[in-house]
């Protein structure tokens, strides 16, 4: 499975499969119920535009599901 990504340098959004999740919490849930995976995944290659290794907090992918909007 592919995930969404945009380096945090140029701001260039690439997909790519060659990730693993590290500081898997699970799911929780914020103060309005809002249920969120706390985790952060960790690129296995360097990043296509800048060079670098990044990781980054289940909060920052882009969804492929909001694209446009």
């Amino acid at each position: 499975m592919k995930f969404i990504f945009s380096c945090p340098e140029t701001g260039q959004i690439f997909e790519t499969d060659a990730f693993k999740m590290i500081e898997n919490k699970g799911i929780t849930e914020d103060e309005s119920g809002n249920r969120v995976l706390d985790a952060k995944v960790e690129l296995e290659t360097p990043c296509p535009f800048c060079g670098k290794q990044h990781v980054f907090h289940a909060s920052e992918l882009l969804c492929p599901f909001s694209a446009g909007k």
